[in-house]
């Protein structure tokens, strides 16, 4: 082949690649077209398909009674009814007392809460954890002692459609779940010392020990007496104090308080908080040793004596230590759980059937 036939020949291919781009070209613009900037056939035939395969699927939704999938797994009607009942009982709500938007609404919330389980399920079913034998054993008795007998339990499992072996078996993928969550979460709940510190030194205002008084009483109870005859026993009583009688001889002989009687009239650690107004100013005002005169309140009269008294002052760290710990690690929980649910959701493919609002 000389070189004017591999010239010509070049310029064929040329000219057939030329056609072919630009037919390419033509389909590609007319298809953009018809879909962006007009509404061709192409795309109202495609619409129509899409539509029609839509309320075939919303049709034999309905057939199977389907409210939504979640990762093609089905969440069936009955569910939903079931857990609208076990809400409504636990709130106290009447569904024939409330309108059909609320009922929607907590319909909305029953799903979403039935959505979230089975998101649960799915990742605890393929991602499973050892599970303690006698852990899930105290966990099923556990939910037996809700009831006060067999009997009981048989009833309500029956009412709910479910059998004992149904329960059982319900309980024991609660469990599974349960433990597969602690799993996910468990590294993003961990509380450091630094972290304890620091809450620590931000309620350090709320964390305080409160003013304390310890005192001792002889007590007079008012209930079914003469009030005055009373009123002469219990100065007669303090005017025998006066003259030198020993306090704790008098609580013995006279008080009327068989707490306080047995430990020689002493009471606990009082706070303004745990008495009443009258009784913490007439004792307030005492010097420790100090005995005030009689009083009466709403229950009798009394004769008290102030033995200590502690200021209000800081509570040390190491006290509340345990309890800032609790505190905080509750806050993460709660943080990391929705962070993992809004993670599944994101992940999942969930698909509502049905429009409950």
């Amino acid at each position: 082949m000389n070189f004017d036939q591999k010239k010509l020949r070049f310029i064929k291919q040329i000219r057939f690649f030329r056609k072919k781009y630009l037919c390419y070209a033509i389909t590609i613009f007319y298809l953009f077209s018809d879909f962006y900037l007009f509404e061709g056939p192409f795309k109202l035939a495609i619409e129509k398909i899409a539509k029609k395969d839509q309320e075939s699927l919303a049709e034999l939704a309905e057939r199977k009674g389907v409210v939504a999938t979640v990762n093609a797994y089905p969440i069936y009607k009955l569910e939903l009814e079931r857990r609208l009942n076990q809400y409504c009982l636990k709130k106290g709500i009447n569904l024939n007392d409330i309108s059909n938007h609320r009922i929607g609404s907590i319909k909305s919330l029953c799903l979403n809460n039935l959505i979230v389980d089975k998101l649960v399920w799915f990742h605890s079913y393929h991602t499973p954890v050892e599970m303690n034998i006698e852990q899930l054993n105290e966990s099923l008795i556990d939910f037996r002692k809700g009831f006060e007998n067999s009997e009981e339990f048989n009833r309500a499992s029956q009412s709910q459609g479910f059998s004992i072996k149904r329960i059982d078996s319900f309980t024991e993928n609660q469990f599974m779940q349960r433990l597969w969550i602690e799993r996910v979460i468990s590294k993003y709940i961990q509380v450091t010392d630094d972290e304890i510190l620091e809450r620590y030194k931000i309620e350090n205002d709320t964390r305080t020990n409160p003013e304390r008084l310890k005192v001792q009483q002889i007590f007079f109870a008012s209930l079914d007496k003469d009030p005055d005859d009373l009123k002469k026993n219990v100065y007669d009583v303090y005017l025998k104090f006066q003259q030198g009688s020993v306090f704790e001889s008098l609580v013995k002989t006279y008080s009327e308080d068989p707490n306080s009687k047995k430990k020689q009239g002493h009471l606990d650690w009082l706070t303004k908080e745990r008495v009443t107004k009258t009784f913490y100013d007439q004792i307030n005002q005492l010097q420790i040793g100090e005995t005030s005169p009689p009083f009466q309140t709403k229950i009798g009269w009394h004769i008290v004596r102030l033995v200590d008294r502690k200021s209000q002052n800081q509570l040390p760290i190491k006290t509340i230590k345990n309890e800032l710990a609790t505190v905080i690690e509750a806050e993460k929980r709660q943080a990391a759980i929705k962070a993992l649910i809004n993670y599944m959701k994101r992940k999942a493919k969930i698909r509502y059937m049905v429009n409950l609002i």
